[in-house]
C-alpha cells in the first residue's frame, strides 16, 4: 500500500513542472498550467492599461505576452505593441534608442511569423507599416535597399487601398532611387509615377473619410515628380521620342506616354502630338482627342481643335479633365472672335468645376473687348460694368485669382461712364438695372 502511494507521489512530483509550459514552447495560444494563467493575467492587464492610456504599465504586461505567448493577443497584440514600443523609444536616451528600434523590428517580424497569412492584414500590409517605421526611426542613411522592396510589396498588394502614408513613402523612396542613378531608374520612376497617380486618384474618387489624406499624397507625389527633373519636357522627349514609332500600334504604351506628357505640362511636344495621333487612330479616348486638339492649335487649325475638344469632353469621365478641355475650347473660340460661343464653352467648363475664377476673367475680357451701341459712346461703356461684375464673381469663387481680377477691375473702371455722362442719359439711372444688349444680353447695375 505504501509502495502504491509512493509511486503516485513520484508521478505527481514529475508531472507538476511539466504542467506549466509557455505557449512559445509548445506552440499553443496561451500555454499550459501556471504559464497559461500568467499569460492570461498579463494579457488582461495590458489591455486594461492600454485602454486607459497608461502605456508604461501596458508595455510591461504586453512584453510578457509578446515573449511567452506570441499568438495570445491576436494581430492586435502587434499593432498595439508597435505603438507602445515607439512611445518608449521616443522618450529613451540616445544610447538606448537602438535596442528599442530592434525590438520594434522584431515586433513586425514576429507578427509576420504568426499572423502573416491574416486575410485582411497579411504580410504585404505588415511590411508596409514596417517600412514606414523603419524610415521614421532607423536613422539608416542606406535604408533604400531595405525599405523599397517592402513598400513595393505593400503597394502592389493593396493597390488603391494601400495606406496613404505607405504610398507616399514608396514614391519618396522611388525618387531617392532615381536621384541615386538617374539613367538606370528614369524609366521605372516615370512609369511608377503614372501608376501610383492612378491608384491615388481611384482612392480619392471613393470620397471616404480618408479622401483628404490621399489628396495630400497626390499633391506630394506631383510635387516630387515635378521637382525631380524627370518631368522636364526635354528629358521626357529624350526618353520617349525613340520609342514612338516602335509603339505606334501599342495603344497601352501610347496612352502611358500621353498621360506622362499631359501631367508634366508638355502639351507642345511633338512626341505628345504624335503619340496622341497614333493612339487616336487605334482607340479614340478623351486623352488622345485632347492631344490631337492641342496639335491642331499649334498648327493654327482652330476649327479642328474645337472638334477634337468636343470629342474629348464627350469621352472623358473625370470632371477635372472635362473642365480643362471645355476651358481650352473657350480659349480657342475667343481667339477666333466667336465670343458668344466662347462664353457658352466657358459656362460648360464651370459645370465641371464651379470654383475656377479664370473662367469669369475670360468672360470679362470678352465683354470689355465688345463694341456695342454704334453711335452712342456713352452706352458703349456699359460693357465695362458687365466685365467688372464677372471679375467680382471670379474673386468670390476663387480667391487665388484676386490679384489678376483686381488689376483688371482697376483698368476697366477707368472706362465706366462718368457721373456727368450718366446724368445726361435717361436710360441710365444710378442704382437701377440697365440691360446690356447684343450678345452680352445681361442686366447690370448702373454706377455713377
Amino acid at each position: 500500500m505504501k509502495t502504491k502511494y509512493f509511486l503516485l507521489g513520484l508521478v505527481t512530483l514529475f508531472a507538476m513542472p511539466m504542467f506549466a509550459v509557455k505557449a512559445i514552447e509548445d506552440g499553443s495560444k496561451f500555454g499550459t498550467g501556471e504559464d497559461s494563467i500568467r499569460c492570461l493575467e498579463n494579457l488582461s492587464l495590458y489591455q486594461q492599461y492600454y485602454k486607459v492610456r497608461d502605456y508604461d504599465a501596458a508595455y510591461n504586461s504586453w512584453k510578457v505576452v509578446f515573449d511567452e505567448a506570441p499568438q495570445a493577443g491576436g494581430r492586435t497584440l502587434y499593432g498595439n505593441g508597435a505603438f507602445l514600443i515607439v512611445q518608449k523609444m521616443v522618450k529613451a536616451p540616445a544610447a538606448e534608442k537602438q535596442q528599442w528600434f530592434d525590438l520594434l523590428m522584431k515586433c513586425y517580424e514576429q507578427r509576420i511569423q504568426y499572423f502573416g497569412t491574416d486575410r485582411k492584414y497579411s504580410e504585404p500590409w505588415i511590411r508596409g507599416r514596417q517600412a514606414v517605421d523603419y524610415i521614421n526611426y532607423s536613422g539608416d542613411a542606406e535604408m533604400l535597399d531595405k525599405v523599397l522592396p517592402w513598400l513595393k510589396q505593400a503597394v502592389d498588394h493593396g493597390m488603391h487601398n494601400a495606406d496613404a502614408d505607405v504610398i507616399n513613402s514608396y514614391f519618396q523612396m522611388l525618387e531617392k532611387q532615381y536621384q541615386k542613378d538617374v539613367e538606370t531608374y528614369r524609366a521605372n520612376f516615370i512609369d511608377e509615377y503614372v501608376r501610383i497617380g492612378e491608384l491615388v486618384d481611384q482612392r480619392i474618387a471613393q470620397a471616404d473619410e480618408q479622401q483628404e489624406n490621399y489628396k495630400m499624397v497626390r499633391a506630394n507625389i506631383d510635387n516630387l515628380f515635378t521637382m525631380s527633373g524627370a518631368a522636364d519636357c526635354k528629358t521626357l522627349e529624350k526618353v520617349f521620342a525613340p520609342k514612338i514609332e516602335d509603339e505606334k500600334e501599342n495603344a497601352a504604351a501610347l496612352n502611358k506616354i500621353i498621360k506622362i506628357f499631359r501631367m508634366s505640362g508638355c502639351k507642345e511636344s511633338e512626341v505628345y502630338f504624335t503619340a496622341s495621333l497614333y493612339s487616336h487612330k487605334l482607340n479614340p479616348t478623351a486623352e488622345t482627342a485632347a492631344g490631337c486638339a492641342y496639335q491642331a492649335i499649334k498648327k493654327e487649325d482652330y476649327k479642328e481643335a474645337i472638334t477634337f475638344f468636343n470629342e474629348a469632353i464627350s469621352l472623358e469621365e473625370n470632371a477635372a479633365n472635362k473642365y480643362d478641355y471645355a476651358y481650352h475650347k473657350a480659349l480657342v473660340l475667343q481667339k477666333l472672335g466667336r465670343y458668344a460661343e466662347a462664353r457658352t464653352a466657358a459656362y460648360e467648363a464651370l459645370r465641371y468645376n464651379a470654383n475656377k475664377g479664370e473662367v469669369y476673367i475670360l468672360i470679362a475680357a470678352m465683354y470689355a473687348d465688345t463694341k456695342l451701341y454704334d453711335g452712342d459712346p456713352i452706352l458703349a461703356k456699359t460693357v465695362f460694368w458687365a466685365a467688372v461684375d464677372k471679375l467680382e464673381k471670379a474673386k468670390s469663387v476663387d480667391p487665388s485669382c484676386a490679384a489678376e481680377a483686381n488689376k483688371l477691375i482697376n483698368l476697366y473702371r477707368q472706362y465706366f461712364p462718368s457721373s456727368e455722362e450718366v446724368f445726361f442719359k435717361p436710360e441710365l439711372k444710378v442704382g437701377e438695372i440697365f440691360h446690356v444688349e447684343g450678345w452680352i444680353n445681361e442686366d447690370v447695375r448702373c454706377r455713377d
